[in-house]
C-alpha cells in the first residue's frame, strides 16, 4: 500500500513539473509585433525595419547569404497585423516544373512559378504562438535559405 501511496505522490510531482517547464515559454504572441520580429531576425543575420508600398511594416534582411523580406498582412492603419510572410525572390523566373520539384522535397519554404522565383513561407498569429514557434520559424527559414541558392545554382 505504502508502494502505491509513493507512485501516486511521485506522479502528481511530475504532473506539476510540467507546466512549470512550460512557464518559461508562456509568452503568446496575438500578434506580430514588428519591433519583436526585428530583434529575432536580427539574431539570424542582418536585418533593418521598411514599410511596404501601402505604409505597413515590413522587414528587409538577409540570412545565410540570401536577401530576405518580412511582409506583414492583415494589418489595421499599418499596425495590428495579424500575420507575416517571409519572401525571397531572383531575377530569373523559375518554372513550374522546377516549383514543383522544390515543392515535393521542403516542407516549409514553399516555391512559385513565374518571374522573380519566389519562395515564400507564410506565419498566421491566429490563436496566437509562442515566442519559441515564432524562433522556429525564423530556423527553418534559415536552413532552407542555403538550400535555395544551392537549388537555383543547380545543385
Amino acid at each position: 500500500m505504502r508502494a502505491n501511496l509513493f507512485a501516486f505522490i511521485a506522479g502528481l510531482a511530475l504532473v506539476a513539473a510540467v507546466p512549470a517547464a512550460r512557464a518559461e515559454d508562456a509568452e503568446i504572441l496575438q500578434k506580430p509585433e514588428p519591433a519583436a520580429i526585428l530583434d529575432i531576425a536580427k539574431g539570424f543575420g542582418s536585418a533593418k525595419m521598411d514599410r511596404d508600398d501601402n505604409g505597413d511594416p515590413m522587414i528587409s534582411g538577409r540570412i545565410e547569404g540570401v536577401k530576405y523580406v518580412i511582409y506583414f498582412y492583415g494589418c489595421e492603419n499599418h499596425e495590428n497585423c495579424k500575420s507575416l510572410q517571409f519572401s525571397t525572390g531572383y531575377t530569373n523566373p523559375l518554372t513550374a516544373e522546377q516549383a514543383n520539384t522544390w515543392n515535393a522535397k521542403y516542407r516549409w519554404v514553399k516555391a512559385y512559378s513565374g518571374d522573380g522565383s519566389n519562395f515564400k513561407m507564410d506565419v498566421s498569429f491566429t490563436g496566437g504562438i509562442t515566442k519559441a514557434n515564432l524562433e522556429e520559424q525564423f530556423s527553418n527559414w534559415d536552413a532552407l535559405a542555403g538550400n535555395i541558392k544551392g537549388f537555383l545554382s543547380g545543385g
